[in-house]
């Protein structure tokens, strides 16, 4: 029997949020998952997938803006621009009014100053729902700095219960590496080559979110350290890290489990906002099914990249209205492993 759009869309933003909790709390976000994360967390992506799904859970919310607030300096503002620009992140707003709040840091005000006055909504929009669509009731008090963007929310108070990301560990590797080299895109890159044989470099900027040039000049740059090696086939150049060298800082346990987060959380972004659309919820069955051929087709080419473009059966096989249910057990088995 098929579920309805209701029970599917609830089942779908409970996983993500419990995703979205397992990832932060490994890296130090004030909370408690009932699941070890085990991958390298990639911060921006999942922050601009946060900064939407989250507008569900205001807790969530504001436990990741007290995190910012300890480690945000070592988050990329430009790789943040570049995700939101080239990916089309819908989380715009949001990311400058949090920019804006970290802006007023000394410490490392300058850096998110350059996004604080980027993005605005047009017309004033709550930022916080409950779980079945409604806004959260407002009160008489609200925070100017997010109405200065559109959004509507109650005066943000930092609870200061975050923690500096951990010094040891897979999930924080990306941000100890930034701790280490600089907050720059070599640490993506030596993430991402680590968990892979040998890779082409413009693969490698589409799976980081970084321009193609960009990326090979500077990948050119670090096969000079001797980290970092490129072998050319046929006019191309593949790159992979030098056996031994990063080996234990990498690939302590074998190859650096690496999850190409930036297309496979914009295509899970996608996918929330097409379930969460009003207008969706009172279409019947054979309307549904259209509508997920559409995000069907939005998010394959985004899980390819990911190394997921197998967990979409092709919609043109299903007639009618039985794709429905086709998309949804697709959905529900992707989502499950993740």
């Amino acid at each position: 029997m098929s579920i309805s759009l209701t029970e599917f869309k609830n089942t779908v933003l409970n996983r993500l949020l419990d995703l979205l909790w397992r990832q932060w709390t490994a890296i130090g976000v004030a909370g408690y998952s009932s699941y070890e994360e085990s991958s390298v967390v990639d911060s921006e992506p999942l922050l601009m997938l946060t900064l939407t799904v989250a507008r569900y859970d205001a807790r969530l919310f504001d436990e990741v803006m007290d995190w910012l607030d300890v480690n945000g300096e070592f988050l990329n503002v430009q790789r943040l621009q570049n995700l939101a620009k080239e990916y089309d992140y819908q989380a715009k707003a949001q990311l400058s009014s949090v920019a804006q709040i970290l802006g007023t840091r000394s410490s490392y005000a300058l850096k998110w100053n350059k996004l604080a006055s980027e993005y605005s909504h047009k017309e004033p929009v709550p930022l916080f729902f409950m779980k079945d669509g409604r806004p959260m009731p407002l009160p008489a008090a609200m925070d100017d700095t997010f109405r200065n963007h559109g959004l509507l929310r109650p005066v943000y108070k930092s609870k200061g219960l975050s923690q500096p990301f951990p010094g040891e560990g897979m999930p924080a590797l990306l941000l100890r590496l930034r701790a280490l080299f600089g907050v720059n895109i070599r640490c993506e890159i030596l993430c991402l080559l680590g968990s892979v044989d040998e890779i082409h470099p413009s693969l490698i900027a589409r799976l980081i979110g970084q321009a193609p040039r960009t990326t090979q000049n500077l990948l050119a740059g670090m096969v000079h350290s001797g980290a970092v090696q490129v072998r050319t086939r046929a006019r191309e150049k593949f790159y992979s890290l030098s056996r031994n060298t990063l080996d234990n800082l990498l690939r302590p346990e074998g190859p650096t489990p690496w999850v190409n987060s930036v297309p496979l959380f914009r295509a899970l972004e996608i996918l929330w906002i097409g379930l969460s659309d009003p207008k969706r919820q009172a279409l019947d069955k054979l309307m549904l099914a259209s509508e997920w051929r559409r995000l069907a087709r939005d998010m394959r080419p985004l899980l390819g990249d990911a190394g997921m473009g197998q967990s979409l059966r092709d919609e043109s096989l299903f007639k009618g209205e039985k794709y429905y249910d086709i998309f949804v057990e697709d959905i529900d088995r992707m989502i499950a492993k993740l």
